[in-house]
């Protein structure tokens, strides 16, 4: 089987190849639209840890569903509606999955710290200690060479 496959397919390929010249029309990511209305809005952290405090924290399940529902849920500005719907699909779930990528979308991944021991040297810090290592050293050498 053999002359199966393009024998010119790179030279037919060039014109879609990405160059300083030849770039897509739609460049670069798609801005988040839930980004986008915070930072339109001036919406701050402050403004969601309220909508947390005061009403997701201070409802119960049912006056949550409530306010999401059709009808109702035109009423409320979209990141409240947004954050309790992601708080309901949470709850169904058991995890806060949903509110957690919100968050993030809205201020970016929280900063994770990273715990780095520092390795303890075989080598003693007391200098009389370290005499006394280079001594048995010393003699565990001239044993070694006496062989």
């Amino acid at each position: 089987m053999s002359g199966v496959g393009n024998k010119n397919i790179a030279a037919e390929g060039v014109k879609y190849r990405f160059s300083a010249t030849n770039q897509p029309q739609n460049r670069g990511r798609i801005p988040s639209k839930l980004r986008n209305f915070v930072k339109d809005n001036r919406i701050s952290k402050s403004d969601v840890d309220a909508i947390f405090s005061n009403i997701i924290f201070g409802s119960t399940l049912e006056e949550l569903q409530n306010m999401v529902k059709p009808g109702n849920k035109e009423k409320l500005p979209v990141i409240v509606a947004l954050l309790i719907s992601a708080f309901i699909a949470d709850i169904k779930k058991g995890t806060l999955s949903e509110v957690n990528t919100v968050l993030d979308r809205i201020y970016g991944k929280a900063a994770q710290s990273v715990e780095v021991a520092e390795k303890k040297s075989d080598i003693p810090d007391d200098v009389n200690e370290r005499r006394e290592l280079a001594e048995q050293l010393k003699k565990e050498i001239e044993i070694l060479n006496e062989e």
